[in-house]
């Protein structure tokens, strides 16, 4: 079996807070939360039916923030959900980049700034297919 990428993990200094953002902004949900466990971890992935497993997970540890990523990138259905997000995440305070149309394969996106520091970008017009 080929090696393959399943998570990403960072984090966080108040995971309550990381996970409202992550859930709410970006449309991930708990798939695994280990606070139940006494651990100080939640696992976050797009939701998917019951049984099927996600095929990759962000997984947010509170603990000191030493260093941030550039950012992470999450595809909308639509231009309009992108404004709706950048909308949110305005009266949030967290909003970095107002929508913008970059054209071509970067397309429309707009930049947010989660409870830690680590930025966002939510797109539209910018896919994956294609690229190999």
């Amino acid at each position: 079996m080929p090696t393959r990428w399943t998570h990403i993990t960072i984090n966080c200094s108040d995971i309550d807070a990381s996970v409202d953002f992550y859930t709410s902004l970006c449309g991930l949900s708990i798939v695994r939360d280990r606070r139940l466990e006494g651990r100080h971890n939640v696992w976050l992935g797009p939701t998917t039916e019951a049984g099927v497993d996600p095929i990759f997970v962000l997984v947010i540890v509170q603990d000191e923030v030493k260093a941030r990523l550039d950012h992470f990138g999450f595809q909308c259905d639509s231009r309009a959900e992108v404004d709706r997000i950048a909308e949110a995440a305005r009266h949030q305070g967290t909003l970095i980049q107002t929508p913008v149309d970059a054209g071509g394969v970067v397309g429309y996106f707009a930049m947010v700034r989660d409870p830690d520091g680590h930025i966002v970008e939510f797109t539209f017009g910018q896919p994956l297919k294609g690229l190999s």
